[in-house]
């Protein structure tokens, strides 16, 4: 009896898919452990997933491979199954390479692009601030006029990339009295004077994202440095963290499988009372449960990443997306784990790893209570209207 599994609700460049698979059996795979154990972002592997996949969903005549964003997420969920920090690094860097091939000045987008496809830059969605959170329309890093350039000055906080990226979409506030209309986006170099990234962040987990805070003290930014003007800013973030949702999503779908397939592996393997402990109905229940969750999951992300690439608003779907996921992963790959008895406390088998990074991706581009928040006011719109 085949598995059947959740596809796409667009066709998928396969072969790029497999390549996705392949890098995560060949590269991931032997050195993620040692990647968490050690706390470091791999630079030299970042650049190399970079040159091979961040350029999949970029247009053609932009110098990128040309398929759809559907493929993007089919290669996060291949390369996420082994390792979600490290396909977290590659994310961001995916969402700031989207948010250039949208820049309106075609010099910068085309410089800009070729350098983040080529892994000659990795880049950085420098949007969120200490004292701020959830609320981006109130950030506080102004951009001041001086000259015919600007000076910028404030504080960015869980810059993903933050301990390699030498590309920075950063977002300032140059009239707070307009809100959200006043922020303007900068692409910044890192070896801009004013520029200070703090120490790698100790968290409870995914290290090869290497986040940081970030300094922003005095940063002469000329005119050409902007990315996007006040008015289109705004939507431009909104539009790069609806990609970024569904990112995630994909990422903790395929975490999921990976520790899944772990679990199903052992559970055949190991012997009890003198059978494999698979042949038990309490472990095989388990796993099933956790499939079709699994699988409920991939097909509302699968739904969503349609939605988005098809030009429609995805901003609730998102929302439902990365919840559910990220709440599916961190719950079934507890399943997972105990499926492995004591084993499942080893460092070996990487589910513990994978299941406190997936509560590490709750947190990113918005909580579940922030995509509550999305859903309900839908709902109160749709009964309203």
């Amino acid at each position: 009896m085949q598995h059947q599994q959740a596809i796409p609700l667009s066709p998928v460049a396969e072969g790029r898919v497999a390549a996705a698979a392949e890098f995560a059996e060949t590269i991931i795979a032997p050195n993620a452990r040692n990647w968490e154990a050690t706390r470091t972002q791999p630079v030299e592997q970042l650049r190399e997933v970079i040159r091979q996949f961040a350029g999949v969903a970029v247009p053609a005549e932009l110098g990128g491979q040309g398929h759809n964003f559907s493929t993007l997420m089919r290669c996060y969920e291949e390369l996420a199954a082994r390792d979600l920090g490290f396909t977290c690094a590659l994310a961001v860097h995916c969402n700031v390479t989207a948010g250039a091939t949208r820049l309106p000045d075609p010099d910068l987008r085309s410089e800009s692009v070729a350098a983040l496809i080529s892994g000659d830059s990795i880049g950085a969605f420098v949007l969120t601030e200490p004292d701020v959170g959830s609320d981006a329309t109130a950030i506080t890093t102004m951009a001041t006029r001086q000259g015919d350039g600007f000076r910028l000055d404030g504080g960015k906080a869980w810059v993903t990339n933050g301990r390699n990226a030498d590309y920075l979409l950063t977002f300032c506030q140059m009239d707070a009295a307009a809100g959200a209309r006043g922020i303007a986006c900068f692409a910044l170099r890192r070896d801009q004077p004013g520029l200070r990234f703090s120490a790698p962040i100790e968290m409870i987990a995914s290290h090869a994202m290497g986040t940081t805070d970030l300094d922003i003290d005095g940063v002469q930014a000329g005119p050409k440095q902007i990315a996007f003007d006040p008015g289109s800013a705004f939507p431009a973030a909104m539009s790069a963290i609806n990609l970024a949702r569904i990112g995630v999503a994909a990422m903790c779908n395929g975490a999921l499988r990976g520790g899944l397939m772990t679990a199903v592996r052992y559970a055949r393997q190991r012997k009890a009372f003198g059978r494999s402990i698979y042949d038990f109905q309490g472990i095989q229940f388990a796993l099933a449960e956790a499939a079709t969750q699994l699988e409920a999951s991939r097909s509302l992300t699968f739904q969503a990443i349609y939605q988005l690439e098809n030009g429609n608003d995805a901003t609730v779907l998102a929302a439902h997306a990365k919840k559910f996921a990220t709440a599916t992963a961190f719950r079934n790959l507890s399943v997972c784990l105990q499926a492995l008895g004591a084993n499942g406390l080893k460092d070996e088998y990487g589910i513990h790893r994978q299941m406190s990074a997936s509560r590490v991706c709750e947190f990113m581009d918005g909580t579940g209570e922030v995509q509550s928040l999305i859903v309900a006011r839908a709902l109160a719109a749709a009964e309203s209207g």
